[in-house]
């Protein structure tokens, strides 16, 4: 048996593989005599000290093994010692970047959410076209109709013609107003109580005319801009094209005629 002092020929694992193999005996056998694992037999015999906890365990399963095949276990210690200073020194070692090359900066999810955003805009531009909603122009006209039995309903062509022949003013302000320049309009109403409502298109035509009942909801296609006269219009809700109609900040009665269009 070597002393103390001498090392055997090899690794730690291969003195051990050696020695069993001399013996005769099996790793079955030998994990059995020593209340091992197969696993743990063959780890050691291959210098593999990663599969125990610390290399403590390493080194108390190395003693019991050269002591069962009756080897001095001083030197496969040392040696043993000395293969896991060395991993412990290449695990310390940290391995460095390239000088040159610097991580990307940024947070991942910020990022994407960002690309996100700048797609469903463009989406939104592409589909809309970029262009501006159009302004909603309500003009509050200078008749106000007090009683509103007395509202003065403008006559039609054909009796101007006949009442007062071509040169009357009055065709001459149905003519004017029939110049004005045409829209496709869709106009809505919901009443939320009855309501009388009169609805006239861009040529002063009369749509609709009459007390409309609670509950209803009315859609217009038409020529405007259109001219409405309504008898309580905060228990209307009217749009244009879409466009709520807000009459709050511009008349101060209940009874108002407005004549409503776009830019």
């Amino acid at each position: 048996m070597p002393g103390n002092d001498d090392y055997y020929p090899g690794p730690p694992g291969s003195v051990l593989y050696d020695a069993r193999i001399s013996a005769g005996k099996t790793v079955l056998e030998t994990a059995e005599a020593l209340n091992l694992l197969n696993s743990y037999v063959e780890a050691l015999e291959n210098n593999d000290y990663s599969r125990f906890n610390s290399p403590l365990f390493a080194r108390g399963y190395i003693k019991s093994y050269a002591r069962y095949l009756g080897l001095d276990e001083t030197p496969l210690l040392k040696d043993c010692d000395r293969i896991c200073r060395r991993e412990e020194d290449s695990k310390g070692q940290k391995p460095t970047r390239p000088q040159g090359i610097a991580k990307a900066p940024g947070n991942p999810p910020l990022i994407s959410a960002l690309i996100v955003s700048l797609l469903v805009w463009c989406i939104a531009v592409w589909v809309y076209g970029g262009k501006p909603e159009p302004e909603l122009v309500v003009s509050v006209l200078a008749e106000r109709f007090e009683p509103l039995t007395e509202i003065d309903i403008t006559p039609s062509l054909g009796e101007v013609l006949l009442a007062t022949g071509i040169d009357s003013p009055t065709l001459d302000k149905q003519a004017e107003s029939s110049s004005a320049t045409a829209e496709a309009a869709e106009v809505e109403f919901e009443l939320l109580e009855p309501v009388w409502i009169e609805l006239r298109d861009v040529q002063n035509s009369v749509v609709m005319s009459g007390v409309q009942d609670k509950g209803e909801k009315l859609r217009f296609d038409i020529q405007g801009p259109v001219t409405i006269s309504m008898a309580y219009w905060p228990a209307v809700i009217s749009q244009y094209n879409g466009q709520k109609i807000e009459l709050k900040n511009l008349v101060n009665s209940n009874a108002v005629r407005v004549k409503v269009g776009e830019l």
